[in-house]
C-alpha cells in the first residue's frame, strides 16, 4: 500500500545536473565517504539540504521531514501532505513525495523510496543520533539487507564550508544583531529593568526581519549567570550587564554578545576585561587557513592563564550557520584545521561567582589567506561600554 501510495503523490521533476551547490556537495562527500545514500531526520540538516524550513518540522514531532540523496542523481524529499505545496515551491528538491499522517508511516514510504533508488541492500549514512528509535525499527525490517551507519560527521563537514549565499545570509543577521545591540545599549538608563532593555531588543529584532530569535539580558549578580535569564532585576550605578542576541534569518543564525557597565568601570573590572581582549586579540593574530582549532584555544588559555584569569568555558567558540553551535567547536577536543569560508564565533567569557561576569562574542569568517569580520565593526567592545 505504501508503495502504490508512493506513485500517487509523487510529484516528479527530475534531477538535472543544475542541481543546487548545496545537495551536489553532499553528494560528493557522501561518495568520498562511500555511502550509497545519504538521509537526513534532523530539522537543521533537512532545512540546510533542502533550503527551507518546513513549519510542521518546528512544531509537531509527529510529522517527519526528511531527504534523500542517493546515487549519482537521486533527489528527494518526504513531506507530510499537508506541507506537500509548500515544499514544492519552496523546496531545491525536484521531487516531492508526501505521505498521510493517519494512514501511512513515513518510514515505510522511505524504505520505498531507498528500494526506487536502487540502494535499499546499500550503505545508507542516516541520523541515528536523532531519528526516531521506533522509525528505525521499522526501517530495518523494511530493508533487511541495508547497513545503516551514522552521519552526523559527513553533515557537519559539509555545512563548516559555507557557499557565498550562506555567506550572504549571515552576513546581513549578524549585522542587524550588533547594530541592535548597540542601539538597545545607547538606550539603558537607571531604573529600567532587564526586561525593559529585552522589549527593546525584541522590537528592533522584529523590525529588522529577523523573528525567531532568542536574547538574554543580565545585570549586576545575573550577569555572573553563564546563561542567564531576562528578569525584572532593575538597573543600577556601577551594574555589569551582559547583552547577548542569537538572531534568525531565513534559518541562520547570528551570535552576538557585549558586555557594559553602568557608569565608570572599577580599576579592577577594567583590568580584568583588558586581559581577556588580550587573549582574544593574541587568537585572531592565528586566523587563517590552515589553524589547527585546538592550537588556537591552547593559544587563548596560555594567554588568560598567564595573566592571572581562569577562562570558564571549556571552548573559545563555535561554528556558526544553520544552529547556533556546530562545528569547528573551538577546543582541544577536535582536530579540525580552519578552512576558508568556515563562519565561527570567539566569545572570551569570564565570570566572578556572585558578582559579574565579563563575556563579548563576535562572528568571523575565514578567507583564503586569514579571516575577515561578520561582526565588531558597529560596537566595538575593546573596552567596557559605558551606558545609563
Amino acid at each position: 500500500m505504501a508503495q502504490a501510495a508512493l506513485v500517487n503523490n509523487r510529484k516528479k521533476k527530475q534531477h538535472t545536473s543544475h542541481e543546487h551547490q548545496v545537495i551536489s556537495q553532499l553528494r560528493v562527500r557522501m561518495h568520498d565517504a562511500g555511502y550509497d545514500a545519504l538521509v537526513a531526520y534532523s530539522q537543521d540538516n533537512v532545512t540546510y539540504t533542502a533550503g527551507f524550513l518546513v513549519p510542521s518540522h518546528a512544531t509537531n514531532r509527529f510529522r517527519r521531514t526528511i531527504t534523500v540523496i542517493a546515487g549519482d542523481n537521486f533527489a528527494t524529499q518526504i513531506v507530510v501532505n499537508v506541507e506537500e505545496k509548500q515544499a514544492m515551491a519552496r523546496s531545491r528538491f525536484k521531487d516531492i513525495r508526501s505521505y498521510d499522517q493517519f494512514k501511512e508511516n513515513p518510514s515505510d514510504i522511505l524504505a520505498d523510496t531507498l528500494k526506487e533508488a536502487g540502494v535499499d541492500s546499500g550503505r545508507i549514512a542516516i541520523e541515528l543520533d536523532f531519528m526516531p528509535a521506533s522509525d528505525f525499527q521499522r526501517l530495518q525490517q523494511n530493508l533487511p539487507n541495508a547497513t545503516f551507519e551514522e552521519c552526523k560527521g559527513l553533515y557537519f563537514k559539509t555545512r563548516m564550508i559555507k557557499t557565498d549565499e550562506e555567506l550572504g545570509i549571515i552576513r546581513r543577521i549578524g549585522l542587524l544583531t550588533e547594530q541592535v545591540i548597540h542601539e538597545s545599549l545607547r538606550e539603558i538608563r537607571v531604573g529600567m529593568t532587564e526586561i525593559d532593555v529585552a522589549r527593546r531588543i525584541v522590537d528592533q529584532m522584529i523590525a529588522g526581519g529577523s523573528t525567531n530569535f532568542k536574547y538574554r539580558v543580565g545585570s549586576g549578580i545575573n550577569s555572573s549567570i553563564t546563561n542567564c535569564g531576562t528578569t525584572n532585576k532593575k538597573i543600577e550605578p556601577g551594574d555589569i550587564i551582559r547583552v547577548e542576541v542569537l538572531g534568525d534569518l531565513d534559518s541562520y543564525r547570528s551570535n552576538v554578545t557585549r558586555t557594559a557597565v553602568v557608569g565608570k568601570p572599577t580599576e579592577e573590572q577594567r583590568k580584568t576585561w583588558a586581559k581577556l581582549i588580550q587573549a582574544r586579540e593574541i587568537c585572531k593574530t592565528m586566523l587563517k587557513p590552515g589553524t589547527p582549532v585546538a592550537d588556537l584555544y591552547r593559544t587563548y588559555v596560555l594567554a588568560c592563564r598567564e595573566n592571572g584569569i581562569e577562562p570558564t568555558l571549556k571552548f573559545l567558540g563555535h561554528g556558526i550557520g544553520q544552529t547556533i553551535h556546530e562545528e569547528p567547536y573551538i577546543t582541544d577536543t577536535r582536530d579540525i584545521v580552519l578552512e576558508k569560508n568556515i563562519t565561527f564565533t570567539m566569545e572570551p567569557l569570564y565570570m566572578v561567582s556572585g558578582r559579574y561576569g565579563f563575556h563579548i562574542e563576535d562572528m568571523y569568517v575565514i578567507t583564503e589567506d586569514g579571516f575577515d569580520y561578520i561582526t565588531g565593526n558597529i560596537s566595538n567592545n575593546d573596552e567596557l561600554i559605558e551606558v545609563g
